[in-house]
């Protein structure tokens, strides 16, 4: 499929750029904080603070949603991925008023992973915080598991509503029930014709047969309800607009959609597709909602929440009560989304000043405990510092080597972006490893400084779980003299219990576990063994695990949507883990040769 070519500039580093140019289109009104955060230049004094963010590559959301009356601030990850955990903690601080922050955000697994890591983060700095997942895609989960669903383009109207509740919150817990409230009673479902890219290769993010059309396809390209032939606006507006009624009407935690209910209404383009078409979709619509008795409140349409060139629209239905639409009705201002005082006149939208009057309640600081090192055996031989810094930059030399295999394998299972998430974050690593940059006088230290340069510069999901495979060493290498079998056993076993901990994934998933955990069990096993031979075993491990993931049915992360697709085809995850023992294995045999 032939794209359309892009007008920037490197493509590794079009996110920073785009920060760039948005904090210089806000003229004053935000600026950039650290690695990748836009932030509201005037924040109100013990306000309750808002945070929303994710990947870039789907603007204007979310970082063009901080503003009057809208988002404090945003934190943005690289071109779909998520924002790596540095930058999530360098928002919330910047955004802290001493009152908690709420962070609002779609549900996939790499934001949540590092939203909650960059929490953990931030509240050790003495923030307060509070999370709302946004899961609003019907077409993802049934409403008995909706905790499940991905987050898209019902955000919008969620995170406008949450962000003038937080104009008089008295508390970060009474804008968290607001905020819910809004997300419970918000659904959504999209349809792809045809796929956007990724800047940096400009290969599709999925693939769909010619004539037909994804329904209830994710915003990357997840799979959806099902693929049909390509029709008119006329019969596919109801037949997805169905989707949402019904699923309202299924959900036990709410009320079905019925006459005198009052919506707001989003149509939303995914990027390609015209103004044209989504008014023309409008028109249906009004006739659809008038036909059953439906109220709707007020409309938006345009591309809110786009996928670069991808084609398609999604339709967003929030129902709202005398409370939703008062906060509706306040005025706002962002880059995203503008509006003027309304639907409500004023008089009417002073109730919710009146509401919400009355002292804000304190907020108990958080003290930063100081950490006690675990005390583990320790290896009577093994690598000194300087040979298991040389053999992390010959693990970082072959996972950049092997970004075309890993992007590929995730093509087949995700979106593509996992060998190029990688290679950044690998050659982050050899270039914070280099001995003109550093130098380094522990294990502990050389394990972390890899562990950061990973999480600081990947993004996605991938960042946290492999930033993690190296960042227990913080954990586990205190007082280590040697990297021997026992500090790699060690050094294993921290990793997984902390992926497992942050991701959810557990062995049989289809994930980098299924390779991690046989290596980290056979590493506890044979621990006693010189580090050639346990390495040996460690990586042989690895490979069958990562073989084995073949046979498995995705049940985690992008994959888990495609089924049975995902059979037959092997992890990139447990590909990269499979890669770097492997590559650690060579390495320590080569010292003996």
């Amino acid at each position: 499929m032939k794209f359309n070519p892009k007008l920037i500039n490197s493509p590794l580093d079009a996110a920073d750029e785009l920060i760039d140019g948005l904090v210089e289109a806000y003229n004053g009104e935000c600026y950039k904080v650290g690695t990748r955060s836009i932030v509201k230049s005037n924040i109100a004094s013990e306000k309750v603070a808002l945070l929303v963010g994710g990947g870039a590559g789907h603007e204007p959301i979310y970082h063009a949603m901080v503003g009057q009356n809208m988002a404090d601030g945003a934190a943005c990850g690289d071109i779909f991925a998520a924002p790596a955990p540095n930058i999530v903690k360098e928002a919330a601080v910047a955004i802290d008023q001493g009152n908690g922050v709420l962070f609002l955000y779609g549900n996939y697994a790499g934001d949540v992973m590092n939203f909650d890591l960059g929490a953990e983060q931030a509240e050790e700095e003495g923030a307060t915080v509070r999370t709302i997942l946004i899961a609003d895609d019907v077409a993802s989960a049934p409403p008995e598991r909706k905790n499940d669903r991905r987050g898209i383009a019902g955000l919008v109207p969620i995170v406008k509503i949450a962000g003038a509740a937080s104009q008089h919150a008295a508390d970060l817990d009474s804008l968290a029930d607001t905020v819910q409230k809004a997300c419970l009673q918000t659904r959504s479902i999209g349809c792809a014709m045809a796929p956007g890219s990724i800047p940096a290769t400009g290969t599709p993010t999925f693939e769909l047969e010619e004539g037909m059309l994804g329904l209830g396809m994710g915003i990357h390209g997840e799979a959806g309800v099902k693929d049909i032939p390509m029709t008119t606006a006329a019969d596919l507006t109801p037949t997805m607009l169905d989707y949402i009624v019904d699923d309202f009407e299924k959900d036990a935690d709410v009320e079905p959609l019925r006459s005198g209910d009052s919506i707001l209404f989003l149509i939303n383009s995914l990027g390609a597709t015209t103004m044209m078409e989504c008014l023309i979709c409008m028109r249906t619509a009004a006739d659809y909602f008038e036909e059953r008795g439906i109220e709707i409140f007020d409309v938006m349409v345009g591309p809110y929440v786009t996928c670069q060139e991808m084609a398609g629209i999604s339709f967003s239905v929030t129902r709202v009560d005398d409370e939703l639409k008062e906060l509706w009705s306040m005025p706002c201002q962002s880059f995203c989304y503008s509006k003027m005082q309304g639907p409500l006149d004023a008089e009417r939208h002073g109730k919710v000043q009146a509401m919400n009057e009355g002292g804000k309640s304190g907020v108990k600081a958080v003290t930063k405990k100081a950490r006690v090192q675990a005390e583990l055996s320790r290896s009577d031989s093994g690598l000194s510092v300087e040979q298991a810094r040389a053999m992390l930059v010959s693990v970082a030399d072959a996972i950049i080597a092997a970004e075309p295999e890993l992007s590929q394998a995730d093509r087949d299972l995700g979106d593509g972006d996992h060998g190029l998430g990688m290679e950044r974050g690998f050659r982050a690593l050899k270039k914070n490893l280099d001995p003109a940059v550093s130098d380094f006088s522990s294990m502990q230290e050389l394990f972390k400084t890899a562990g950061m340069s990973l999480l600081s510069t990947m993004g996605g999901a991938s960042g946290v779980v492999f930033g993690s495979l190296f960042l227990a060493g913080d954990k586990t290498m205190y007082g280590a003299e040697c990297f021997g079998s026992h500090e790699l056993s060690h050094l294993l076993n921290q990793s997984l219990a902390d992926v497992m901990k942050r991701g959810g994934a557990k062995p049989g998933d289809k994930t980098m576990i299924d390779a991690l955990a046989p290596a980290a069990a056979v590493a506890k096993e044979v621990m006693d063994q010189a580090i050639g031979d346990v390495i040996s075993s460690v990586a042989e491990a690895a490979n069958d695990g990562k073989e084995a993931s073949k046979a498995m049915l995705a049940t985690m992360g992008r994959a888990k949507t495609l089924g049975e697709k995902t059979i037959g085809l092997p992890d990139a995850g447990a590909i990269s883990v499979s890669i770097i023992l492997k590559t650690m294995a060579e390495y320590v045999a080569g010292l003996s040769s």
